[in-house]
């Protein structure tokens, strides 16, 4: 592997994983607005039933991963020009 391809699979990584987190950070933010309360961070609290949890784990879930495929989707496409 040249370091031009090392380089441009590290960036694609690391695009990949930022979108990942905003994805996670704007999903966080909306599920704050929807249910009037932050989202559940700790399975451990007393406050969190599992339903809850499990809704958030889901959502996070497919909504960071989705980001994090799209991004690399699209980079990939364009690189591949």
């Amino acid at each position: 592997m040249s370091n031009k391809e090392l380089i441009t699979n590290v960036g694609i990584g690391l695009a990949a994983a930022s979108a990942g987190i905003l994805a996670r950070k704007t999903l966080q933010k909306s599920w704050e607005k929807v249910a009037k309360q932050p989202a559940p961070k700790d399975k451990k609290s007393e406050n969190t039933d599992l339903k809850e949890a499990v809704t958030w784990a889901v959502i996070s879930g497919i909504g960071a991963g989705v980001a994090r495929m799209a991004v690399q989707y699209g980079l990939d496409k364009r690189n591949s020009k």
